[in-house]
């Protein structure tokens, strides 16, 4: 997902707020903005990686659900190379 979205203060606290997050979920998606890997972030949440990897896979249905109805969320992108033109 940290590839998908540039992620900015504003646009990250909006998903938090929006997306109503609880505390597992928000400590993902703030370490994957500062660019943790998922298995340091199963390491400290004392979850195995598949879990972790379910976690997002939930934050990405969850973000694409909120991002319809927000004026701040800007769309997924497919890949890497569409980010960096958006940059």
């Amino acid at each position: 997902m940290t590839k998908q979205v540039f992620w900015t203060k504003v646009v990250l606290e909006s998903f938090i707020q929006e997306g109503n997050l609880n505390k597992r979920q928000e400590y993902i998606v703030r370490t994957r903005a500062l660019g943790y890997t998922i298995s340091k972030q199963a390491e400290e949440l004392h979850l195995s990686i598949d879990q972790v990897n379910k976690e997002i896979a939930e934050l990405k249905k969850k973000y694409d659900i909120t991002q319809k109805t927000s004026n701040i969320l800007p769309p997924r992108c497919k890949n890497k190379m569409e980010l960096y033109k958006i940059q």
